[in-house]
C-alpha cells in the first residue's frame, strides 16, 4: 500500500458485519491491488467507519441499498489507489496490467504481480520501450505454468506476442503509447475466464535518488 494510512468516514447505519465485508471486498480491488516498489511497511493500513449518523434504515446483508454502496465505496478507494500509484516515488507512469484467461483468479494475482514488481518491466516503461520479453518472462517466473503458444499480449490494442513469439507491431503506434503517461497492458494466457488487474508505475532515477538520499 505503498507507506500509506486510509481512512473512509460514511454516515451511513450499517451492519457492522455487512460493512466489514463490503470494504473487504473494496480493498481486494483498490489498495490490494496496486504496487509501486513490491515492498510494505510495517504500517500500512486502510480503515472504515460508520457513525449512522445519517438515520437511514440499517443496511444489511440482503438490503436493496447496499450494491449501491458497495460501488460507491470501490469508486472511493479505486480513486484514492490510483492516487498513490501516480504519486509514487519518482514516478512518470501510472500502468495497468490485466492478466485475463487465467484458470484461476490466483493464477491471474500471481503472473500480474510478477510482472508489476519486475524491475525490468518497469524500467524498461520508464525508457519507453515496449519490451514483450520482459514481460513474458515475468510472467513465466510467476510460477503459473503456462501454455505460451497460447499466450497473446498486448500494449493497448497493439499485439506484440502471439503464437509463441513476438510479432512486429506499428512502430509508430507503438512510439506513441509508450510515452503516455497512462499505459494499459493485456495478458490473456489462454487458460480460462478468470483474470485480475493490477496497477503500477515505472521505475525511475528518481526513484533511486528519493530512497538514497536521505537519512532517518
Amino acid at each position: 500500500m505503498a507507506t500509506m494510512l486510509a481512512f473512509a468516514m460514511t454516515d451511513l447505519d450499517i451492519d457492522v458485519h455487512t460493512l466489514n465485508s463490503v470494504f473487504k471486498q473494496a480493498i481486494d480491488g483498490s489498495f490490494n491491488a496496486i504496487t509501486v516498489d513490491g515492498c510494505m511497511s510495517t504500517n500500512d493500513t486502510a480503515i472504515i467507519l460508520a457513525n449512522g449518523m445519517a438515520g437511514n434504515k440499517q443496511l444489511k446483508r440482503n438490503s436493496n441499498n447496499l450494491s449501491l454502496f458497495r460501488e460507491m465505496l470501490f469508486g472511493v478507494m479505486s480513486d484514492l489507489s490510483d492516487a498513490i500509484v501516480r504519486d509514487g516515488e519518482g514516478a512518470t507512469k501510472f500502468i495497468e496490467i490485466i492478466v485475463d484467461e487465467a484458470a484461476s483468479i490466483a493464477d491471474a494475482k500471481k503472473v500480474a504481480y510478477a510482472i508489476a514488481n519486475s524491475n525490468l518491466v518497469k524500467t524498461a516503461f520508464y525508457g519507453c520501450d515496449p519490451n514483450w520479453g520482459r514481460i513474458i518472462a515475468a510472467a513465466g517466473s510467476s510460477g503459473v505454468s503456462l501454455p505460451v503458444d497460447a499466450v497473446k499480449l498486448y500494449f493497448e490494442k497493439i499485439p506484440v506476442f502471439v503464437n509463441g513469439k513476438g510479432i512486429d507491431g506499428p512502430e509508430k503506434e507503438l512510439t506513441e503509447i509508450m510515452s503516455r503517461n497512462n499505459i494499459k497492458v493485456f495478458l490473456k494466457l489462454g487458460m480460462g475466464n478468470k483474470s485480475y488487474r493490477i496497477r503500477t508505475s515505472d521505475l525511475t532515477l528518481d526513484y533511486i535518488k528519493i530512497n538514497a538520499h536521505y537519512h532517518t
